[in-house]
């Protein structure tokens, strides 16, 4: 499997164009990991919880003395046979003025997110961000003689030019 390191610019860029991710955290010594909706109204990457969510839920004990989270995000969608992931290491905040709230609202409408009443936003501030391009899906390949062979037309012998012009006049 090939991999090649982006930019820390080429894992901005996938990050803002990403709607979805997974974030990560460590409570009581157990991973837990959900998917998030992705917003960015400000330049860092917001994470959609809803509040019954087993990490909203357990983020207070992850915010208050500023764990680390971690938060992933891919880019699927070329035709090319690799993958561009990005992941993103942060200390997390939860959005709480009014305004802020508002922007995010505001940012997941555009993106066509789910909202719900009980939506928390978690802003990852400052995050240090790593980036892969991975391929995953095989390329597909010429057979090596067809690749080093030109292509030729085919031409037809003077008398099957003539039949074949000849034959759907014949038809009509």
């Amino acid at each position: 499997m090939e991999h090649q390191e982006l930019t820390e610019q080429e894992c901005r860029d996938l990050l803002a164009t990403a709607t979805a991710g997974r974030l990560a955290i460590n409570h009581h010594r157990l991973p837990h990991l959900e998917p998030v909706g992705l917003i960015h109204p400000e330049g860092d990457p917001v994470a959609l919880l809803p509040e019954s969510s087993t990490i909203a839920r357990a983020l207070p004990a992850v915010i208050s003395p500023r764990r680390l989270v971690v938060l992933q995000a891919d880019d699927l969608s070329s035709d090319l046979p690799y993958v561009h992931t990005v992941v993103a290491v942060a200390r997390p905040r939860w959005v709480v003025s009014l305004e802020g709230i508002r922007a995010c609202r505001r940012a997941a409408r555009a993106r066509g997110l789910q909202l719900d009443l009980d939506n928390a936003f978690l802003t990852l501030t400052r995050p240090t961000l790593m980036g892969h391009q991975v391929q995953l899906r095989q390329q597909t390949q010429q057979p090596q003689q067809a690749a080093l062979e030109p292509v030729r037309p085919v031409r037809q012998a003077p008398h099957e030019q003539v039949r074949a012009a000849a034959a759907p006049r014949a038809r009509a």
